[in-house]
């Protein structure tokens, strides 16, 4: 029985992870929220759809496909609701589920976990569909997160950078250049030292040309200004 709850709680797990990765892409590629200010309230949402996850009866979807069902001791529908509460102490509550087969919520709001029926063939071609879909929906979800964080990283690097060296680069020759919506730009790092190679446009005297900043950046240490050429459009 307790290895069975515990593969009933991952698969919630997954599930709920779906609609969290869905509205975090929303807010990030849809209503350009930040991607770190958007993390505590994606946790919030997770933590809310596990607790709300055994309200139908008793019966989360983990638990339907592992013929399992929460019964309520003092009968009141309420506490299948209530007993999920004790997840925002999840570490107490999986201490507590190892050590006394039982969570804080089953203590405190009388209710068990117990087997409903036997595995079906037809309830284990649903659980492989949906432990399928459930993936893939993660996995694009989190390949598209993770490509936002890389450019987000970049476009940090390159807009501290090009800070540096833009007023070098002023003060030597009295340009005025200003960074591109989307600059051309390579990276290479090698044992510790960031080498940057950025292009953008120049708006002064030579209003007609590209800029092309070389730089590099050592770990724990200031952008330097390697060379800068101009480059015909």
């Amino acid at each position: 029985m307790p290895q069975k709850r515990i593969y009933a709680f991952l698969i919630d797990l997954l599930i709920a992870a779906v609609p969290t990765a869905l509205l975090t892409d929303l807010a990030v590629f849809v209503w350009k929220v930040d991607f770190n200010l958007i993390l505590y309230p994606a946790a919030a949402v997770l933590i809310l759809l596990l607790m709300l996850k055994d309200i139908r009866k008793g019966q989360s979807p983990g638990k339907y496909f592992m013929n399992l069902v929460v019964v309520s001791k003092s009968g009141k529908p309420l506490s299948f609701l209530l007993r999920n509460i004790f997840l925002v102490a999840f570490p107490v509550d999986v201490f507590l589920f190892l050590v006394l087969d039982k969570r804080i919520g089953d203590i405190v709001f009388k209710t068990e976990v117990v087997a409903n029926e036997h595995t079906t063939i037809k309830k284990t071609t649903q659980l492989t569909v949906t432990i399928f879909v459930t993936l893939l929906a993660l996995y694009m979800s989190a390949y598209e997160l993770g490509s936002l964080y890389i450019r987000q990283r970049q476009e940090y690097i390159i807009m501290d950078a090009f800070i540096h060296g833009s007023k070098v680069i002023q003060e030597k020759t009295g340009e005025i250049i200003k960074l591109d919506k989307n600059p051309g730009f390579s990276f290479k790092k090698h044992k510790g030292q960031i080498d940057l190679r950025v292009q953008t446009k120049v708006y002064g005297k030579k209003e007609d040309v590209d800029l092309i900043i070389f730089m590099s950046k050592k770990d724990g240490g200031e952008w330097a200004v390697k060379d800068f050429k101009y480059a015909n459009k």
